[in-house]
């Protein structure tokens, strides 16, 4: 019954980010058939792994051992661990454009363009904070 809990945890949290199966296995190196029985909860999870999963969708690893009697949603505990900053900016499950950009990000292999980037975007940011 906890293995499905946790699956059923996990499956909320990666469509939160909207992360596919796929993604969330590349990201621990798993295959995406692993991550579906994980979340199905048909094949047990050992701590390791589930550190690797919270790792991945930027989460806190007791989000998946917490009751959800609250009426609480389970995105709304991942606000509890934000690691500074705005909490709701930091955990907001992310809208297409969002994951366009991430997903084109991560195609970029050369570090100085990725730099370059994350320049323009601050730069960008800067400019629209003075008006």
């Amino acid at each position: 019954m906890l293995d499905k809990k946790i699956g059923l945890k996990i499956r909320h949290i990666r469509k939160n980010w909207g992360f596919s199966q796929i993604d969330l296995a590349e990201r621990i190196g798993l295959s995406f058939q692993q991550i579906q029985k994980y979340e199905k909860g048909s094949t047990r999870i050992s701590v390791m792994r589930l550190k690797q999963i919270s790792e991945a969708l930027g989460v806190n690893i007791t989000i998946f051992f917490e009751e959800e009697e609250t009426g609480l949603k389970v995105s709304d505990h991942t606000l509890k661990y934000s690691s500074g900053g705005d909490p709701h900016e930091t955990f907001q499950p992310f809208d297409k454009e969002e994951i366009t950009l991430l997903k084109l990000f991560r195609k970029t292999r050369n570090k100085k363009v990725r730099e370059g980037i994350i320049k323009q975007l601050r730069g960008i940011i800067e400019l629209e904070n003075q008006k």
